[in-house]
């Protein structure tokens, strides 16, 4: 079944400020509801999407050597290559599964250029990016997409304000160091059967204040849980994002607004290389030490704020390494 998420056109959000509430609530009833809704008329260039697809491809096609070379070495913000097994995303909501079957690519601010600490007690969070000496035009065009990103995040934050009945630039400044990374995440097809419960992206919810995910429409996708617990098939044209609000937003609003759990199925066996499908996925995070504590209009004398005050960046931290926990179990024997 495909999941029938809003769609909502940001040219219009963007040129006419006397549709702001009507689409603000438009918003607010698609992230009560489901968590997720579509986004269109971004203002991302198609040319640049199509770019960076093409890279991200280029870059999981070369040799195995070449992508170790800037494999991940640090925790809390992986910078570099991704490899088959790292990740068990199910495991950071406690759930015991078989490694999800992806390789990534991880990149984050461009500024930072030394690691850096600014929550006590879990290490550097803030890390340098690692490039890859091929594709030539790879860090270049990678580059260009984040900065897109970044853009397009504060025209969403913008809408989030309106929808929470916030000042339209209530987020600006949380967001001034913030420490959002980009995902390149390559599902291989299948010429084998999985093993039992391991899919592509195990059932899971994000960890950020909100994601902005480019995916293809191909055997094996995105699929995002009903409130009666079914999952239903999130499909978009090639250049639309979805967006879903993740963990730090959930808080925020005081469950107003719905982190929803989602996953990446396995395709039907015998789809052969059409079953390859590429996801270029935003996790856009405010600063690491931002103290998460609920929006004012989301809590009052009648309505308790649900949970206590924690930093931004600590969450993350810990749901990564939770992340983690399968790879990190064998590589122990245990």
């Amino acid at each position: 079944m495909t999941a029938q998420l809003a769609r909502i056109s940001l040219a219009e959000f963007a040129a006419d400020p006397a549709r702001h509430r009507e689409i603000a609530r438009v918003v607010d009833r698609s992230l009560q509801e489901l968590g997720f809704f579509v986004i269109t008329d971004h203002g991302v260039p198609r040319g640049l999407i199509d770019a960076t697809v093409t890279a991200a491809n280029d870059f999981f096609d070369r040799p195995m050597d070449e992508k170790q070379a800037i494999r991940s070495q640090v925790q809390g913000s992986p910078r570099g290559y991704l490899p088959m097994g790292l990740e068990t995303l199910a495991s950071s909501l406690g759930h015991k599964t078989p490694p999800d079957i992806k390789e990534g690519f991880g990149m984050g601010p461009l500024g930072v250029a030394a690691e850096k600490a600014v929550i006590a007690g879990i290490g550097a969070t803030y890390t340098p990016n690692r490039w890859p000496a091929r594709p030539s035009d790879f860090r270049d065009t990678v580059t260009a997409y984040y900065q897109a990103m970044e853009r397009l995040t504060a025209l969403l934050m913008e809408l989030f304000a309106a929808a929470l009945s916030l000042p339209p630039h209530f987020f600006a400044d949380r967001f001034s160091a913030h420490n959002s990374t980009l995902r390149l995440m390559n599902y291989p097809a299948q010429s084998a059967a999985p093993a039992p419960g391991q899919l592509r992206a195990g059932a899971h919810t994000d960890y950020s204040a909100l994601t902005i995910l480019l995916g293809q429409d191909r055997p094996g996708g995105l699929q995002v849980r009903r409130p009666d617990g079914t999952w239903i098939d999130a499909r978009t044209a090639p250049h639309d994002f979805v967006i879903n609000v993740g963990d730090l937003m959930m808080a925020w609003s005081n469950d107003t607004w719905l982190s929803n759990m989602h996953r990446v199925a396995n395709p039907p066996a015998g789809t052969g290389d059409e079953a390859r499908r590429l996801s270029i996925a935003y996790f856009c995070n405010p600063n690491d030490d931002l103290l998460i504590e609920c929006l004012p209009t989301c809590c009052g004398p009648e309505r308790a704020a649900k949970y206590p005050a924690f930093r931004a960046g600590e969450h993350r931290f810990r749901k990564i390494e939770a992340s983690k926990a399968a790879l990190a179990a064998a590589e122990r024997g245990a």
